[in-house]
């Protein structure tokens, strides 16, 4: 029987998780649980947690565990038990392996790869600083390759495009700062569990592709 892939890509904000992550769910047919995009999705809404929410991603700070676990809960009920999952942006702290397992062994589910897609502080922040998304339709796009630098309108949806709020300058340091703190300790586990893939993040898109799916 074919093994059902569970991945989980970690890496620093600007490492390419996102793109690796569309890839991956192209060519394998997996779902792809972007913990990200849904709570910028919760953060647009003009509720008591949209606006909570907001607050805490546009300072570049984490959101509570608990609300990271609710979210994986609800995707993985619309899952077929035969489909593969990928999953972007959790576990990043220690508590959220805890609360990750108990939901896959809710579903009979365990992680097969745990890749890690490594890159320096500095090309992290060179990248964020070129990133910007539509506020309407939530498109990623990145100056000079998919987008122009003095270009605001989407050309999707028309929406309006912008320079996301926690990737100022000064929110990129705090989330890196957040980042090496909450999530080496991650990286450490699954390290010692003889479960962690390093992958050069610094290398073309294509090779960066092609050495993950050497491992699957």
């Amino acid at each position: 029987m074919k093994e059902v892939l569970n991945i989980i890509l970690l890496g620093p904000q600007g490492s390419g998780k996102g793109t690796q992550a569309k890839l991956l769910v192209k060519n394998f047919n997996l779902k792809h649980i972007e913990i990200g995009r849904a709570l910028r999705k919760i953060s647009k809404k003009q509720t008591d947690l949209g606006i909570r929410v907001a607050n805490i991603i546009n300072q570049g700070n984490m959101v509570p565990i608990p609300m990271v676990s609710e979210i994986v809960e609800h995707e993985l009920k619309n899952v077929s038990p035969k489909k593969g999952i990928i999953f972007d942006g959790t576990p990043r702290r220690i508590g959220e392996i805890k609360s990750l397992n108990e939901n896959l062994d809710k579903h009979e589910r365990e992680i097969t790869h745990v890749f890690f897609i490594s890159i320096s502080e500095k090309e992290s922040i060179k990248r964020l600083q070129k990133r910007k998304i539509c506020k309407k339709c939530g498109t990623p796009f990145i100056i000079g390759k998919t987008i122009k630098r003095d270009e605001t309108v989407c050309p999707k949806c028309k929406g309006e495009v912008v320079i996301r709020k926690d990737e100022n300058k000064e929110a990129i340091k705090q989330r890196l700062k957040l980042y090496h703190k909450k999530t080496d300790p991650v990286i450490d586990y699954y390290k010692n569990k003889g479960k962690l893939i390093k992958i050069n993040g610094e290398q073309s898109i294509n090779k960066v592709y092609q050495d993950i799916i050497s491992y699957l």
